[in-house]
């Protein structure tokens, strides 16, 4: 990835429109990549728009957003939905799309399969970022399959490229679509929290959402095994709830004898996450599925330890990082080594972890990407 923007031929600013089931306020890995590709395209001089839904799904009170609004240039249409949010049917989307150069759509969900579907009818040059496809759970998990080798095999076609969110998302993916396939991994806003950890600290800290997939129950279970074998440890699990509760997970840690060495905080800010991260030493994730890992990123340009399970996209981000460790969470057993071998683990010095993390993870080489790809197709349907 360059550190510098591209110069190409056809540089005149782009009309975008992003569409993406959820956006600001929202809060989550999608969201970020959404909004921060969105600011940098604004920076560069392209008119950019957002269209989402209306409500945010994890909102108790489901308040309803407003049909428009502008955020740091970015121009926001949200559209009305039902059904369900696995699902969400939003037909309402083709009306809000404006005259955009292309569509960029993120996820593969409702949306992604009703632009494709109606194509030929609204005539936009479409691509997409598969952020993980709907492979994050294992629900329903054989009609997925049989999903995504016929149906979405069949829409991809309307796509004029298609951007993998991740290594297992580009093997996936290259399994129905053979031509047009890039990996453009999501970039990390890697200044958000830059060297705010405290090394000294025996705290881990998990950030992120509280989904089945990120493996909170395995967490705490091991950390319980970490207490038996070093009492001074500490963890904080903080996030939006999204079918696990902290009731859930203060109870279980209740029940294994350390609730006063768990703390829990409900859908932190940024500021909040960063008073969390002042005193911690360690990130921490048990996730089972990963497309890409945002948040263990952010840990690490936050100068915290990635302690990470052992599924591939992990072992990909501790190999780009160069320090790090790998545990299977599933194993009790591994926690007493990492509490053995924690005070002779090393991480780089604070410069080169900094270099290390903006260099591979950094914005600006993936919203480089971006445009290549938006030129590319655009080029490709001559215009």
């Amino acid at each position: 990835m360059q550190d510098t923007p591209l110069h190409m031929p056809d540089a005149r600013p782009l009309a975008i429109t992003h569409v993406v089931r959820q956006f600001h306020p929202g809060i989550g890995g999608m969201e970020e990549c959404v909004l921060q590709l969105a600011r940098y395209q604004v920076a560069g001089g392209h008119r950019v728009r957002v269209v989402t839904l209306d409500t945010i799904f994890d909102d108790p009170a489901a308040r309803k957003l407003p049909h428009a609004e502008m955020l740091d240039g970015i121009e926001i249409r949200r559209v009305p939905w039902r059904g369900s949010k696995r699902y969400p049917l939003a037909p309402g989307v083709l009306g809000v799309l404006g005259t955009p150069d292309l569509v960029h759509v993120h996820g593969v969900d409702f949306l992604s399969d009703y632009l494709a579907l109606t194509q030929p009818v609204h005539r936009r040059i479409l691509i997409l970022s598969t952020h993980g496809g709907f492979f994050h759970t294992p629900f329903a998990g054989r009609m997925k399959l049989l999903y995504f080798n016929s149906i979405t095999r069949a829409l991809l076609t309307r796509y004029a490229g298609v951007a993998a969110s991740s290594q297992s998302d580009f093997e996936r993916f290259a399994q129905i679509r053979h031509r047009n396939l890039d990996l453009i991994e999501n970039g990390v806003t890697v200044d958000k929290f830059r060297g705010l950890a405290r090394r000294d600290a025996r705290t881990i800290l998990y950030f992120g959402r509280l989904a089945p997939n990120k493996g909170l129950a395995a967490l705490v279970a091991w950390f319980a095994a970490l207490v038996a074998a070093d009492p001074d440890w500490r963890l904080i699990v903080a996030g939006r709830p999204m079918g696990v509760t902290l009731e859930s997970l203060r109870a279980q840690a209740a029940a294994l004898g350390i609730a006063e060495r768990v703390e829990t905080v409900d859908t932190p800010s940024d500021a909040q996450i960063a008073t969390l991260i002042g005193r911690s030493s360690v990130y921490a994730s048990a996730s089972t599925y990963e497309g890409f890992g945002l948040a263990a990123i952010e840990g690490a340009s936050a100068h915290l330890y990635p302690l990470l399970n052992d599924i591939p996209p992990f072992r990909r981000t501790v190999d780009g990082l160069g320090f790090g460790r790998i545990v299977d969470f599933a194993d009790p057993a591994t926690a007493p080594a990492f509490a053995r071998d924690w005070p002779s683990l090393t991480m780089p010095d604070a410069a080169t972890i900094d270099a290390t993390v903006t260099g591979r993870f950094g914005w600006r080489g993936h919203v480089d990407a971006f445009e290549a790809l938006y030129r590319r197709a655009l080029a490709s349907r001559g215009r």
